[in-house]
């Protein structure tokens, strides 16, 4: 009897384990998705971030990746940031 009561708690220290494994990769992943979604930027925020028109603007659209939802432009900052790093700069 002492054995089967044994391998219950075996078997319930490692069910604890697991819970503990996918509840501490569900909270990563969780994170990653809020991080992702607080790096969208719409028109008005590009405009700020990089300081420009919509003259500029217009021509970065042909450039950046655009992700339309519902008829509004979005774009996610790490790929502008990795745009303007690969992008030669201009002497005036």
């Amino acid at each position: 009897m002492e054995n089967f009561f044994e391998e219950v708690r075996s078997e319930l220290r490692a069910l604890v384990q697991a819970v503990q494994v996918i509840a501490a990769e569900a909270k990563r992943l969780s994170q990653h998705y809020l991080d992702a979604t607080s790096e969208l930027m719409d028109n008005t925020d590009i405009k700020t971030f990089l300081k420009i028109r919509d003259t500029k603007l217009g021509e970065l659209k042909s450039i950046l990746p655009i992700y339309n939802l519902e008829g509004k432009d979005f774009y996610f900052k790490n790929e502008v940031i990795a745009y303007i790093k690969a992008s030669p700069k201009k002497k005036k």
